[in-house]
């Protein structure tokens, strides 16, 4: 009698009348040459995998940039000489331990839910530092400096714990997307390298767009009103990311529910099915 019995295949109508593989964990790449079908949704579900990309740095380059800002906000605080090292060694340590916990996890979660849950966390820390960055604008001026020295170790407790929860996000979104482009052919995952690449240059740009203007009164530090200049300067650098963050959510939902990525998806479910199905060493029992 065999020793081995194959399992039944399953086609790709099939997985995808179950959901286009959507409950896929991040498993092993489709054999080389295994190329997606061409369809006109293609080009877009590139375009959104280079956004996804970009997301995956967006946090950390958000997090490092507005050093102006802190000083600012972090000069009462014990703090004031050394956030810039506490924010950059927490992020990278948080990040680095994320990193390590999907690698033994990617087996068991899901890449869809990993990918929408950790966009979504980066939105809502994003947005709560636009808040309560902009929050001191509404104390009248000459009011301001006070808070800013009252508030300024409170404000780098928060500084500092929005930013363990971006990079920790930050870590799953960079394996799972990874892992995700892994099921398209090779030039998907490119153009998600490309959009990490992408992501400094965007933060400076962004950056420079809102410091400029601002940028010799903070320096001077010449009263309330360069204060005021350097909050609302920082707030919409924050915003900037809430944008990004969420325009990959949107993208992010309508790129994976295209039926493109359904099909790429249910081909590589297929693909792991018929390599798991296999006997063990490749040796059947007569």
């Amino acid at each position: 009698a065999p020793l081995w019995r194959p399992r039944p295949r399953q086609s790709i109508r099939t997985l995808l009348a179950h959901g286009g593989g959507s409950g896929m964990t991040a498993a092993e790449p489709p054999p080389a040459g295994d190329e997606a079908p061409q369809d006109p949704a293609g080009v877009l579900v590139l375009l959104v995998l280079g956004l996804q990309g970009m997301g995956t740095l967006f946090a950390f380059n958000t997090i490092i940039t507005p050093l102006k800002y802190y000083e600012l906000r972090f000069a009462a605080s014990p703090f004031s000489s050394s956030f810039e090292s506490m924010l950059s060694i927490t992020f990278n340590a948080v990040a680095l331990a994320s990193i390590v916990a999907f690698q033994r996890l990617q087996h068991v979660i899901r890449l869809r839910t990993t990918i929408f849950a950790t966009l979504a966390c980066e939105l809502v820390v994003f947005a709560t530092l636009t808040v309560y960055t902009l929050s001191p604008l509404r104390r009248p001026a000459d009011e301001l400096h006070a808070l800013l020295e009252a508030s300024s170790t409170a404000s780098f407790t928060v500084t500092l714990c929005c930013t363990a929860l971006a990079a920790a996000a930050t870590g799953l979104l960079n394996g799972s997307v990874v892992a995700y482009c892994a099921m398209f052919p090779a030039r998907y995952t490119q153009v998600a390298v490309g959009g990490m690449a992408l992501a400094g240059l965007a933060v400076s740009v962004a950056g420079l767009a809102t410091t400029v203007p601002t940028q010799n009164q903070l320096v001077a530090a010449a009263g309330a009103g360069s204060e005021r200049d350097a909050i609302a300067a920082a707030g919409a650098y924050y915003g900037v990311a809430v944008a990004v963050f969420a325009a990959c959510l949107a993208s992010f939902a309508w790129a994976d529910a295209t039926p493109f990525a359904r099909h790429v998806q249910a081909k590589h479910a297929l693909a792991s099915c018929s390599s798991q199905s296999g006997p063990p060493g490749g040796a059947v029992g007569a």
